[in-house]
């Protein structure tokens, strides 16, 4: 595990992204980490719910084509709709397989991350999360064995996020 490169990462999307919560930062560990695994563990839905968001034409808060969020694997935040300007859903779709493929999935390591920004929070390398708040979204990390979360609620609504995780040698 390398913790600078950890430390870099939160610290690039607190400064892109200055509404983070807590809840948002674990997601960003947990797809560095697990990749887009969680959204296809049903293909045909996820295939579907890709098509609904690529046809939207809602606009969000990204002007990059792609977001870094790589820790153990080169992986980004491909953004959708400066995406489909340039390709189709169906080539998306088929980048999110092989990125599934190609990555391995490590619970552990995304518990040994999280653990790490816990010590890293308590010596309060990053001022605006406290341990309090750590030590209540780790409880029910703890009891859900560490499942994906969604974005929080002020993330979803100043950011609009709409991205699929993507090697980058794919994009």
């Amino acid at each position: 595990m390398n913790q600078k490169k950890m430390i870099e990462l939160i610290f690039y999307h607190l400064k892109r992204y200055p509404a983070m919560e807590l809840e948002d930062v674990y997601k960003l560990l947990y797809q560095s980490v697990m990749g887009p695994s969680h959204i296809l563990q049903n293909k045909e839905s996820a295939y579907s719910y890709l098509k609904r968001e690529f046809e939207s034409h809602d606009d969000n808060y990204e002007t990059k084509l792609y977001v870094d969020i790589s820790l153990d694997h080169d992986l980004v935040r491909l953004n959708i709709p400066l995406f489909r300007k340039e390709g189709s859903f169906d080539a998306l779709f088929d980048m999110m397989l092989e990125t599934q493929k190609k990555v391995r999935h490590d619970k552990e390591m995304l518990k040994c991350y999280w653990i790490e920004l816990g010590l890293l929070i308590n010596e309060k390398n990053f001022e605006q999360f406290t341990p309090d708040t750590w030590n209540k979204l780790n409880k029910i990390l703890l009891e859900n064995d560490f499942p994906h979360l969604s974005h929080s609620k002020s993330y979803k609504n100043l950011y609009k996020p709409s991205y699929r995780i993507v090697l980058r040698e794919l994009v």
